[in-house]
Parts: C-alpha cells; structure tokens; sequence
C-alpha cells in the first residue's frame, strides 16, 4: 500500500513538472510573437532614423527671455506707433528664437523621436527575457536566471541610449509646462496678454534671460520661417 502511495506521489510530481515546463515554453513563445509584432508594426511606422541615437545636447531647451531691438546708440528702438521694439519670446541654448506654435511642432518631433528609442530598446530587453527563458528550456529556476541574461544583453547596446531618452523625456514635460505658462500669459506675438501690475510681476518672474538685437536682426528674427514653423526642422541624430 504504502508503494503504491508512493508510485502515485511520483507520478503526480511528474506530471506537475511536466506541465510546468509546458507552461513556461508556450510563455515564452507568446512573449516572443507579441514583441516580434510590436517591433515590426513600429520599424513599419516609423523611418530608420527614427531610432538613431540623438544628439542630446543639441535638442533645443527653451527659456522665456524679453527680446529688445536696440539702436545703435543702445537705446531701445521703437516701432512706427512709437512703442518699443520689445516681446517675450521662447529662446533656446543656441539662440534661436520660435514661435509657441514652431515649439509645439518641435516638442511632437522630439517625444516622437523619444518613444522609438525606448519602444527599440524595451522590445530588446523583452527579446532577451524571452530568449532566456527558451534557453532555460522551461525550467523554472533556469528561466528567471536566463531571462535575466536575456534582458541584460537586450539592453547592453543601449543602455546609455535609454537613460538619456528618460531623461529627455522628464525634460520635455518640464518644456510643456514651460510652454503652456507662455501660452498662458503671451500673446502670439509674444506681448503680456495683461498689462496689470500683478499680470507683469508674474511676467518678470517668468523671464529668465534678455537678449538684445539689433532692430534689423530683430525683424529679421521674427519674420523668418524658422520662427513662424518647424516643418523643416530635423530632431538632430548622431
């Protein structure tokens, strides 16, 4: 009797084994699939330089600076009604001056960018959990030890790609809150839509920079195309 307790204790053990095993390939093969679809529906979406590595210091980092055209005597130069040549305008690191609406262009270029670095390099690292665990060949202490190498070969080329990517993530929502405080309180032509005195002390605690122009410089700024619009510019990409 006690044999035959036995037997069935081993046959049960068995056969739970081998449904585990069973379990963690067709785990793994479904992970494979998914990630496999994921990454093609996006390379079929998306341009190969979408997924280049960026130029992370160049991407631009706006500030709300009061722009002044200024005659050559330095002072303030004026325009034809005889107010001066002054508006509060969205300025990045490199000086270029952009519309709110040239910015917003930019901002959905540059997440866009963001995303397919980190949709690449996520579906590497899933890749790699997923080639663990066929590795392992289902077994279960095999599979988590595997999927873990897996994942860390998935993001061994990227990792630095992914962390600057969150970074620049964190940052832009920092831009659009930036942008948005603008919007709020700018017209489009970059004057305080309130001319009040609480209105211009949250307008001068918004500035944070001034830069000054000569009056050609000045109009030739603002009425460029790169200011009105961000149709032709490129996220920039190693």
């Amino acid at each position: 009797m006690t044999r035959c307790i036995a037997l069935v204790a081993i046959l049960l053990m068995t056969s739970t084994q081998v449904q585990a095993q069973g379990f963690f390939k067709k785990l793994a093969k479904k992970a494979t699939e998914a990630v496999s679809s994921k990454s093609t529906a996006a390379a079929d979406s998306t341009s190969s330089d979408s997924v280049k590595a960026l130029k992370w210091d160049e991407i631009p980092v706006y500030k709300i600076t009061k722009v002044v055209a200024k005659n050559s005597d330095g002072s303030i130069a004026k325009n034809e009604d005889g107010t001066p040549l002054v508006s509060y305008q969205l300025v990045d690191q490199n000086g270029n001056v952009r519309s709110a609406a040239a910015v917003k262009q930019q901002q959905k270029k540059i997440n866009k960018a963001i995303g397919n670095i980190l949709l690449k390099v996520g579906g590497g690292a899933a890749l790699g959990v997923a080639g663990g665990l066929l590795a392992s060949k289902g077994k279960t202490t095999g599979g988590i030890v595997g999927g873990v190498a897996g994942a860390a070969a998935g993001l061994a080329l990227s990792a630095g790609d992914i962390k600057k990517a969150k970074a620049l993530k964190k940052s832009m929502k920092d831009q659009e809150e930036l942008l948005a405080q603008y919007e709020k309180t700018f017209t489009a032509e970059g004057q305080p839509v309130s001319a009040d005195a609480s209105a211009m002390a949250e307008v001068e605690s918004l500035v944070k920079e001034e830069l000054a122009l000569s009056a050609e410089e000045y109009k030739e700024k603002l009425n460029s195309p790169e200011y009105a619009s961000a149709d032709n510019w490129d996220v920039p990409t190693v």
